[in-house]
């Protein structure tokens, strides 16, 4: 079939072609109608171990084992992150930023935790810019102020630095993904609407056209009368 063949079907379908995506432009309207926006907060910390203190005629390895240790130490951190005991602590500290209670568990499913080499890297998701700030804040701050008592270590020989690398100044509303889901519902839409198309002709007994009779038939179209208005359009 012709790409004209196809022209044809879907201009003679055309009002079930718009009619699909007028209706997902309308959920879509709805949808942004109530839609609230969610907010994150990136923050990054570096945790490092203090040395061990050794005679000067030990070999220290490079410090090698010292580098290891410290990427044991950020795999825990991780976890104490992702704990209840964690978020009911920040909590605390983010409820008295805002001025508003947080639950535990509420600050608990708004972190996100993950680790690159040395560095813990926090992501905070909220309904509200000030509260997730305001939990990014009172992490960065919890890790920089206990560190490793949250492990049960308070011998300053077994204690790290957390140095913040990016301070979670402000939150950022995360629109892109919610309007790229409106953009490929508004896609499918519009491939749905087409398929519906070739799929109403495909199933229809009407010919419309010469080349439809001789596809049916099996017989060559000797000649084409002309409709009403067509034949006036002619003979003028």
């Amino acid at each position: 079939m012709e790409l004209r063949a196809y022209l044809t079907i879907l201009w003679r379908r055309r009002w079930l072609v718009a009619l699909v995506p007028a209706l997902a432009l309308v959920a879509i309207a709805v949808q942004a109608l109530q839609y609230q926006p969610r907010y994150t907060a990136t923050a990054s910390v570096v945790v490092t171990r203090f040395p061990q203190e050794v005679p000067s005629d030990v070999y220290r390895y490079d410090e090698y084992y010292l580098y290891l240790t410290n990427e044991y130490t950020v795999d825990d951190f991780t976890e104490v992150i992702r704990g209840n005991v964690f978020a009911r602590d920040v909590a605390q500290r983010a409820s008295e930023l805002l001025g508003t209670a947080l639950a535990p568990h509420q600050v608990q499913a708004s972190i996100d935790v993950r680790r690159r080499n040395r560095a813990v890297l926090l992501s905070v998701t909220a309904n509200d810019a000030s509260r997730a700030t305001a939990i990014a804040r009172s992490a960065v701050d919890l890790l920089r102020e206990r560190g490793t008592q949250y492990f049960g270590f308070t011998d300053p020989d077994r204690q790290v630095i957390v140095q913040v690398v990016n301070e979670p100044r402000d939150a950022v509303a995360d629109t892109a993904r919610t309007r790229l889901i409106w953009a490929v519902q508004l896609l499918l839409a519009v491939a749905f609407g087409i398929f519906l198309a070739f799929l109403a002709d495909y199933l229809a007994d009407a010919l419309h056209d010469p080349e439809d009779i001789r596809r049916a038939l099996g017989v060559p179209v000797l000649a084409v009368v002309p409709m009403g208005s067509e034949r006036k359009r002619r003979a003028s």
